[in-house]
């Protein structure tokens, strides 16, 4: 049986603040330091201790190795007789996930583009140290005040290798997530049948070459370069 730890108690002398959120693997609180500073507690299930094994590993191998205000710093582990974790530095603002469902905010073009090329910039650093993502999803992706985007979540990140872990499966993730922003000026019709999102969504024949290549529709990119070259041009001709 898991415990759920309550404002007020503490995990490594880290004070629980709130339960952010429950999901199949574990529990996040948000936490303060005794300097009032804030940070992520995960505490795993105990019945999937075994499946987040790896996952753990990696969150903490990866993290450590990147050093960048783009991601969150690993601060430790705690192995306690009712609770195993780790603890993160908590990152400023809001996930992409809130500001699709509950701000209900439409980004323009202008908007997509510029955060296009922020990810680009992210995957650039992660590509840097030989790292593939895995999951540029809009729930692990924030945007902070000074509107910078961080990356959270590296449960299925893992070395590139070429084989099974490959580069362009960032692209695939990014292609993805653009296509959840550029829906956020997309009515719905309920009287219309649905469509593919290449038909419904209001985009260039440019814009839809551009995605289907991240998604591999069409032929996909090899490198960064080409598609940092691309998003250029788009947005340039929207300008």
């Amino acid at each position: 049986m898991d415990k759920y730890y309550k404002p007020g108690e503490q995990i490594n002398g880290y004070s629980i603040t709130e339960m952010l959120a429950e999901g199949r693997y574990g529990i996040v609180y948000l936490a303060e330091s005794h300097e009032s500073k804030k940070y992520i507690i995960k505490q795993l299930k105990k019945n999937m201790l075994r499946e987040t094994k790896e996952k753990l590993f990696y969150e903490e191998v990866l993290l450590k190795k990147l050093d960048s205000p783009c991601f969150p710093k690993f601060m430790g582990k705690f192995n306690l007789p009712n609770a195993k974790g780790y603890i993160l530095e908590y990152m400023e603002g809001q996930v992409f996930e809130d500001l699709l469902m509950e701000d209900g905010h439409q980004f323009t073009k202008k908007e997509i583009y510029e955060i296009a090329f922020k990810m680009l910039d992210i995957i650039a650093i992660l590509q840097k140290n030989n790292i593939v993502h895995r999951d540029i999803r809009p729930p692990n992706v924030i945007l902070t005040d000074s509107n910078e985007l961080i990356l959270i979540d590296f449960g299925l990140a893992r070395y590139i290798d070429n084989k099974k872990y490959v580069k362009k499966m960032d692209y695939w993730y990014l292609g993805d997530f653009l296509i959840h922003l550029y829906y956020t000026s997309y009515y719905f019709d309920e009287t219309e049948e649905e469509r593919p999102w290449y038909e419904e969504l209001d985009l260039t024949e440019k814009e839809k070459v551009f995605l289907q290549r991240l998604l591999e529709i069409k032929e996909s990119y090899v490198e960064l370069d080409e598609i940092r070259s691309d998003l250029k041009e788009l947005e340039e001709s929207f300008l």
